[in-house]
């Protein structure tokens, strides 16, 4: 599923939740509830048990200098194995082995002192990057990611060292993302926090509270609703990031420090949050801070004290109500109608600053400036005595708070739990929530689990029907060999998919370790418990097909004791995948050794090459025998399944044979037969032929046992010592040969807007706003981005999705209109349909039932609509490796007009880079951009097509109230340049709203409850809604008035309710709109319409799509060394190991059988490269499914053809040097005929294997599907080849289709024919067979007539 599908989906769920959030309000009341004491502990006065305020002095936090990063590439991770990358791989698991050089370091915040005391919220106010994010997190005592903290923090007398050790989580940061685990629906996720914040003997509370927070914030419709997230279809995002909100509260909390909790939230749900806070920490005496991006100014009215940062210096702090003034002032202009948190913010901006009259040149204007100005003046006098009294009050009273804070939470805690643990139950109950919850995220993903079991259902019949009929003489011993070997391997191949799993919840898990949930090993061992009934039920249905109609030994006691190793088996090789997840920083990594190592198992097996030939004559590499765990399974499996069976010799392996032979004076070419008979006994042929006795069955079992406790232990123990998520901000990464960036990129980074590692502000975020929000004459100079006048009208739009068996209506008759040079704001409340209603105007809609009408110009949609519309969606989906230039330039050249010449086109992206601000780190990569500068190369990349059109869902989002201002300025500039505009907009400000022409606003249930003009200062809003008896008080937010009053409703003045709905479809505002579209409709139409000749669906030709496509594709595996690295590096090690361990092969039966393996053995090579292939493939296939398919910039055709042609080169590197690895150590045939058909053979194989992932990925429909379809090829590709069941012995069903339609099968058969061709063979001990002759007679009078027929055979 591509990831704005999944996005549309998510906020289509709560689109039909009708009921308000006001409406759950008047059923809960907070107070009432918190004072009954189901959040904490409450005195006998009533107050909070629970209270310490905080007190921070002199606090100083510095990271590590931001220096210029280059992109690394392929050559860097190659050099990097050989030295630089291994140490520092030794030094992160031994730090002491570190010899790093002091590095410099930058201060983020400079010598903070303050004081929040318990029951008071202070907000934390300042621009991205100036250091907010860096104060919470330094409050709240997580600190791992600077490189120096110093300063003392206390809270209520309690150190940050005896927080740290003893009270972890009971002091809270709350990151902006969230970060949950999908498939746990809300219900879930919020009873498991609680699970692990309540002490048994409260156990009945749990549910009390669950309602309880559901209740109070609007999302009790959505308990049964996945949580999900951009790739799983879940909740919208407003609703998850209340959930979010939920789970914090859920951990009970003394101190929370917020990070933008609001982002996503509409205005009002924003104020309901706030308000809820307020209550909290006026009811329980919590210690709140928060950072609010476009706080209104009610919210702000809540607070108690705010704190101003500008580039990591206080210039303020104090009470709220008196920061305003303190400003002013100084000589600060605050603007009308601009809210306080707005003007506050803007002080630390030197674009947005404005002076009062006669204080232009005595103001302050550097942050040092303001920071000294702060420090002298009483204000600061007033803290520093606020602090001082405070401590003196801790003195004087004994610090009777603390030690009531830490009785209440020793009270809060089990018996089991240690005085000194930070956690709330014992490890054994931490250990059963989180098996309740592994339980439920298997349940939750019941698409995995289907795929899963049908797989193994499938592969079971099918590689059971192929050993069926197998025969009970010598010539189905090796078949038999063949069916223990795969019945122990399977499924724990099938587990691989277990290592996504183990990797992709560690941001989750390092989150709940911070709470204080459960230890990291507690869900380690939780997955342990889960796999015992898991793998039962996989094993069960399997064990049954394999055994019996595999023609395994139809024997009670065997079949439990195959069950059982197969069992402990999968058990141990999942383990092991674990063991390797935990060791791994990533999931390429992951399955790199985790794959590599397993196929290494394989080989030394015993299967392969038998034990004692690996013992005895592969010295470098046999001793892996005895650490493989696969080893003691397959001995037995093998031992268990030949015991007690006698095996006659099959007729073609008797000696001699011919006229005048006498049976009983035959002999048994079968290893292990004796002199003379024509049987074998089960036990004699495996102790020939393998060393294997059944007397070591249950030592056997014991080992496995001993492996899988080992691999869990070092699970257990890496998760607790190593955490490989990363921290928050970092340097932006520059391609490689870039200029110098300008020294704009080293200002502060801070953590709070860092995408994957990168500032919103740290490079160009100052001089940003001058650019996008200047003066209306900057219009005058904006290059000309579009040439169309046509007029986009629709009307009765209408979408519903299937849900619960039926049909849910998400938007219900929805008309309007987009004319060139208007703005159009798209408003309502979260889930209100406003993403629903963008998708269907831009023709993506993947699911559901559209209907309606859509015209341009009167006419119907053209084929080339949705290449000439722009859309700049919330999620910024981007080619990571790409650079924002390389990413401009991509879009511009293939998405403008095929008549417009290239150096036009570039010179466009010029204007735009320029326009855009982006100059000075077009060379960046984007991964490593923020979320502000992202959003900049969203609407460059969109702009770069010149639409006519553009469509944008939050380009406000989650930035602050200036970086907003500038974008919708900027947005305002391109409306005057001829593009019309449609735009969701969250949380705007008065100054905000007041950009846009028209608003379009809709109630949950996609209804349109308001379209027309926004009017000076909100006029013609205001009139409507006063017509109708609700006025707009003068101060009032226009928008959060519209908002507030579609959420909470209105009554007529004869008492009754208003339905807004209702309201506009009769209303006669509606009608002259409809009049209006039909007349727009008829005047448009008059026009000349465009020649459909001349109209294309996509702008450029498909060759230019082609090359375009190949050269990003190039530079995107170049830039991303870890996909090329595992293909080199799976070739060199399967290759070294291949060679070396049939290192000069001779000419015995068993070396034929050897050079037949060595061969064989390129068939280890698929399984890790395809795992590879495979979500590289499909992250670009799920890009190109998003946003550039519906946006046309290149076809299917196109990208196929560029994804096959990249995989060209590393193939064919890779094959030279798997070929020379193997080849030659093994001495096969040197002669140049051979080897070079070899090579040729060995060319195609690794071509082959790539374009083999891309063609399985391009079908499957998730990625869910394609990671458990993947073993069903592997098994095909590798059984079905005639080398584990020569093609003599397959079944009639497979023989005549399925060993042709194998490509394995032509490998094999031709490398085999060629380097066998002309060798002798020689027998070596043990594998002659031997016979007596009859009395009278001597060998070679008796078997004459054989050895002459088998000479001329």
């Amino acid at each position: 599923m591509s990831s704005t599908g999944a996005t549309t989906k998510e906020d289509d769920l709560e689109a039909g939740a009708v009921e308000s959030l006001a409406d759950k309000e008047e059923e809960f009341q907070l107070g009432p509830f918190i004072k009954e004491g189901h959040f904490e502990k409450r005195t006998q006065q009533g107050g909070s048990a629970k209270k310490v305020g905080v007190v921070f002095k002199n606090l100083t936090v510095k990271g590590l200098t931001s220096t210029t990063n280059y992109a690394k590439t392929l050559p860097d991770a190659i050099l990097g194995t050989f030295g630089p990358d291994l140490y520092q791989l030794v030094c992160r698991f031994v730090p002491i082995l570190s010899f790093k050089k002091h590095q410099p370091l930058r201060t983020l915040t400079y010598d903070f002192t303050g004081i929040v005391r318990d029951g008071e919220m202070m907000l934390v106010l300042g621009r991205p990057g100036s250091g907010c994010t860096t104060f919470l997190k330094a409050i709240a005592n997580k600190r791992d990611e600077y490189a120096s903290v110093t300063g003392d923090v206390s809270y209520g007398g309690i150190t940050a060292q005896n927080q740290q050790a003893h009270y972890r989580g009971e002091v809270n940061y709350t990151p902006e993302d969230d970060q949950h685990l999908p498939t746990l629906n809300v219900w879930q996720t919020l009873k498991f926090s609680l699970l692990n914040k309540t002490k048994k003997r409260s156990k009945a509370e749990i549910d009390v509270i669950v309602r309880a927070l559901m209740k109070m914030f609007g999302i009790t419709h959505t308990a049964k609703t996945l949580v999900g997230n951009e790739m799983v279809r879940g909740v919208s995002g407003g609703e998850r990031k209340r959930v979010s909100i939920a789970e914090t509260l859920a951990t009970k909390s003394t101190v929370i420090c917020w990070d933008n909790s609001t982002r996503g939230l509409d205005a009002s749900t924003a104020l309901d949050y706030a308000n809820s806070l307020r209550i909290m920490t006026d009811i329980s005496n919590r210690t709140t801070l928060v950072t609010l991006y476009q706080a209104g100014e009610q919210i702000y009215e809540l607070m108690d004290k705010v704190l101003v940062i500008d580039e990591g210096r206080m210039v303020y702090q104090g009470p709220a109500k008196e920061a305003k003034q303190y400003f002013i002032d100084l000589g600060l202009h605050c603007p009308e109608r601009e809210t306080t948190a707005d003007f506050l913010t803007s002080v630390t901006d030197s674009t947005q600053r404005r002076y009062r009259e006669g204080y232009e040149s005595s103001a302050p204007k550097t942050a040092e400036d303001f920071e000294r100005v702060f420090k002298s003046s009483p204000n600061y006098q007033k803290v520093l005595a606020d602090v001082e009294g405070y401590e003196r009050h801790l003195e004087h009273t004994d610090y009777v708070d603390a030690r009531e804070f830490k009785q209440s939470v020793k009270e809060s805690q089990s018996k089991r739990v240690s005085d000194k643990s930070s956690f709330t139950v014992s490890y054994w109950r931490q250990v059963s929530a989180c098996t309740r919850r592994e339980f439920w995220l298997v349940w939750g993903d019941k698409p995995s689990l289907y795929t899963k079991f049908f797989i193994i259902i499938s592969i079971g019949l099918i590689v059971a029907s192929l050993f069926y009929g197998q025969p009970d003489s010598t010539d189905g011993a090796f078949s038999r060999g063949g069916a223990a070997f795969f019945s122990i391997l399977f499924l724990g191949w099938l587990q691989l998919s277990e290592l996504i799993k183990a990797v992709s919840g560690r941001t989750v898990i390092q989150r709940h370790k911070e709470y204080a949930f459960y230890r990291p090993s507690a869900v380690n061992l939780a997955r342990v418990l889960v796999d015992f009934p898991q793998i039962l039920a996989m094993v069960i249905p399997f064990a049954v097909i394999m055994y019996f109609l595999g023609d395994l030994d139809v024997d009670v006691s065997k079949f439990f004791i195959y069950t059982l190793f197969v069992y402990t088996m999968t058990l141990n090789i999942t383990a092991l995948y674990r063991m390797f997840a935990a060791l791994s920083p990533t999931i390429d990594d992951a399955v790199r050794f985790a794959g590599t190592a397993f196929n290494l198992l394989i080989v030394f097996t015993g299967y392969v090459i038998v034990k004692p030939q690996l013992l005895n004559q592969k010295i470098w590499f046999g001793w892996i025998y005895y650490i493989n765990p696969i080893t003691y399974a397959f001995e037995g499996v093998l031992t268990n399944e030949f015991d007690g069976r006698v095996m006659q010799c099959a007729s073609e392996q008797l000696v001699p044979q011919g006229p005048g032979v006498q049976p009983q004076y035959q002999g048994c070419a079968t290893s292990g037969a004796r002199i003379g008979s024509s049987s074998v006994t089960g036990e004699e042929y495996l102790n020939t032929t393998f060393q294997y006795t059944r007397s070591n069955l249950w030592r056997n079992f014991g080992v496995l046992i001993a492996f899988t406790v080992l691999y869990i232990f070092a699970t257990v123990v890496a998760s607790e010592l190593f955490s490989f998520v990363e921290g928050g901000g970092g340097a932006l990464v520059f391609k490689k040969g870039a200029k110098s960036p300008v020294p704009a990129t080293s200002k502060i980074v801070d953590a709070e807007k860092a995408g994957d590692s990168g500032d919103s502000s740290a490079s160009s975020g100052q001089t940003q706003a001058s650019s996008l929000g200047g003066s209306d004459k900057d219009a005058e100079n904006l290059p000309k981005t579009t040439d169309s006048e046509s007029v986009f009208t629709w009307t009765d739009v209408n979408f519903s999705v299937p849900y619960g068996g039926g049909q849910r209506q998400l938007l219900n008759q929805v008309h309007g209109y987009a004319k060139p040079g208007v703005m159009i704001a798209l408003m309502g409340a979260s889930g209100a349909g406003k993403t629903t209603l963008l998708n269907t105007l831009s023709q993506r809609q993947r699911m559901g039932t559209v209907s309606g009408s859509f015209l341009v110009d009167g006419r119907p949609l053209s084929p080339e609509f949705q290449r000439v519309t722009g859309y700049v969606e919330q999620m910024d989906l981007h080619d990571r490796t790409a650079t924002i230039r390389e990413a401009i330039e991509f879009s511009a050249i293939l998405r403008q007009d095929r008549h417009v010449p290239k150096q036009e086109k570039l010179a466009y992206v010029e204007d735009i880079i320029d326009l855009l601000e982006l100059r000075e780190i077009q060379d960046v990569l984007i991964l490593s951009l923020g979320v502000e500068q992202r959003k900049r190369v969203t609407i460059a990349v969109e702009l770069a097509a010149k639409p006519s059109l553009l469509f944008l869902d939050e380009p406000t989002s989650g930035l602050d109230s200036q970086s907003a201002y500038s974008i919708i300025r900027f947005l305002q500039k391109l409306a005057r340049a001829g593009h019309g505009i449609i735009c969701t907009i969250h949380q705007p400000s008065s100054l905000l709203i007041q950009q846009f022409d028209m608003i379009l606003a809709l109630n949950p249930g996609g209804q349109t409850f308001y379209f027309g003009p926004v009017g000076d200062n909100g006029a013609a809003v205001n009139k409507y809604f006063s017509n109708r008896g609700n006025h707009c008080p003068p101060q009032k937010n226009i928008a959060e008035f519209i908002l507030e009053t579609a959420a909470k409703g209105g009554r007529r003045q004869d008492g009754k309710r208003l339905n807004w709905n209702k309201e506009w479809r009769n209303s006669q505002e509606n009608k002259d709109l409809l009049v209006e579209i039909d007349q727009i409709n008829k005047d448009r139409s008059k026009i000349p319409a465009k020649e459909s000749s001349t109209e294309h669906a996509y702008a450029s030709p498909l060759w230019l799509q082609c090359t375009m496509l190949t050269k990003r594709m190039f530079i995107q595996h170049w830039r991303d060394p870890s996909y090329l690295y595992g293909k080199l590096f799976v070739a060199v090690i399967i290759g070294i190991f291949n060679g070396f361990t049939f290192w000069s092969l001779g000419s015995t039966i068993a070396d034929m059988q050897n050079r037949m393996f060595t061969s064989f053995l390129i068939i280890l090579i698929p399984p890790t490269v395809v795992n590879a292939v495979v979500p590289k493939f499909y992250q670009n296939m799920a890009l190109w499914g998003a946003r550039e398919n519906p946006s046309r910039i290149y076809n299917w055709f196109a990208f196929c053809t560029a994804s096959v042609i990249t995989e060209i080169p590393i193939s064919i590197l890779s094959s030279i040097i798997y070929w020379l690895l193997w080849y030659y150590p093994t001495g096969l045939p040197r002669d140049s005929s051979t080897a070079g058909y070899v090579f040729l053979m060995t060319l195609l194989f690794f071509l082959f294997q790539a374009s083999w992932g891309q063609w399985i990925c391009a079908f499957a429909p998730s990625f869910t599907v394609i990671s458990n379809v993947l073993p069903f090829f592997f098994v095909m590709f590798s059984l079905f080849n005639g080398v584990i069941r020569p093609y003599a012995q397959l079944p009639v069903f497979w023989r005549y289709w399925m060993y042709y339609l194998n490509p394995s099968t032509y490998w094999i058969g031709g490398v085999i024919a060629a380097t066998l061709r002309d060798v002798s063979v020689e027998c070596g001990p043990g594998e002659a067979a031997l016979f007596n002759p009859p009395p009278g007679q001597t060998c070679s009078e008796y078997a004459a007539a054989f050895v002459q027929s088998v000479g001329r055979g």
